[in-house]
């Protein structure tokens, strides 16, 4: 582990079978939101680290080689024994919006260990993200609460998205618990007009900023306006989506995207954060995640810093 990194992203990889083109055909893509997040930094131009548990398995191997071959640092331990890697079927409209199933309750992304996050790792990176869907259950929730820990007594940023899958948790307060938890050491919060509803819907989101001394979250609304809120203001950037063939990764493109311009923008403490910094971010994220709606599966559709820079200039 000789190579700093601006990002560490902790939580699941998994296997995504999305539709494929004969009927009741599935095609295989790499997922996960974390995973999609380092990857979309990556792509951005930026340094990205992801530390995550797999399965003994093909599978397995097949995604930590999507991550290498996408220039991700690959920090995770042993792959589990106890379980193969994560599998999820996902469902799309003819919207392109999408559903899942998950072949397994317990795949092998939820037995990551608190062992597997190491203080080396947290010396060589600015920012942890993590996400909702590694706390549903297994030794997880204990490994990323110590690791936030870690990263507040080193100065570090945190960011969290809200990923909520109503089929990976037992009912929604035990969501809201296991995030609970970890709110008070997030200083970025990301969360779905789909997903607000367990903090009590939308106007409850500067209470909750409040609550957990939150300075920035961003609000994002599918093809509606995204929001970011920070020091009592609000800011929306409207969305210019066209028809989707898919929206699997694109929540995903936008937040990679977004904490890679904070990041290049100087922001490494939250008192760094200005209008300017923030504003750009956005700016940069929606154009990403727009992108991300016109192809297949979730990386895949992760767009480069180019293709993003072009679209911003089209759309401006």
């Amino acid at each position: 582990m000789d190579t700093a990194a601006d990002i560490l992203c902790i939580g699941e990889i998994v296997i995504d079978f999305t539709p494929g083109r004969e009927e009741a055909s599935y095609v295989r893509h790499a997922g996960g939101a974390p995973a999609n997040v380092a990857i979309a930094f990556s792509r951005m131009g930026g340094r990205a680290a992801f530390c995550g548990k797999v399965g003994d398995d093909l599978f397995g191997e097949y995604l930590l080689g999507v991550l290498r071959d996408n220039h991700v640092l690959v920090w995770c331990g042993e792959p589990a024994k106890e379980a193969v890697t994560t599998m999820t079927f996902v469902s799309l409209t003819a919207g392109g919006n999408r559903s899942f199933t998950f072949a397994q309750k317990t795949g092998a992304h939820l037995f990551l260990d608190k062992t597997d996050i190491t203080p080396a790792m947290l010396q060589r990176v600015k920012l942890v993200h993590t996400g909702s869907s590694i706390l549903a259950g297994g030794t997880a929730p204990e490994a990323i609460l110590h690791a936030l820990k870690m990263a507040a007594t080193k100065g570090l940023l945190v960011s969290f998205d809200l990923n909520y899958r109503a089929l990976q948790w037992k009912s929604p307060q035990d969501c809201r618990d296991q995030v609970a938890a970890v709110l008070p050491y997030v200083d970025f919060l990301k969360v779905s007009n789909e997903e607000s509803f367990l903090f009590g819907g939308d106007q409850e989101l500067p209470r909750i900023m409040e609550q957990y001394d939150i300075p920035l979250l961003v609000l994002t609304r599918g093809a509606g306006p995204s929001s970011v809120f920070w020091k009592g203001q609000e800011w929306q950037r409207p969305s210019v989506r066209k028809n989707a063939v898919d929206t699997t990764g694109a929540g995903d493109a936008f937040w990679g995207t977004f904490l890679y311009t904070l990041l290049s923008a100087g922001v490494q403490k939250r008192e760094d954060l200005c209008e300017a910094c923030i504003t750009g971010a956005l700016r940069y994220g929606v154009a990403a995640g727009e992108l991300a709606i016109l192809k297949p599966g979730a990386i895949p559709s992760l767009p480069l810093k180019t293709e993003v820079e072009e679209a911003l200039a089209l759309y401006e």
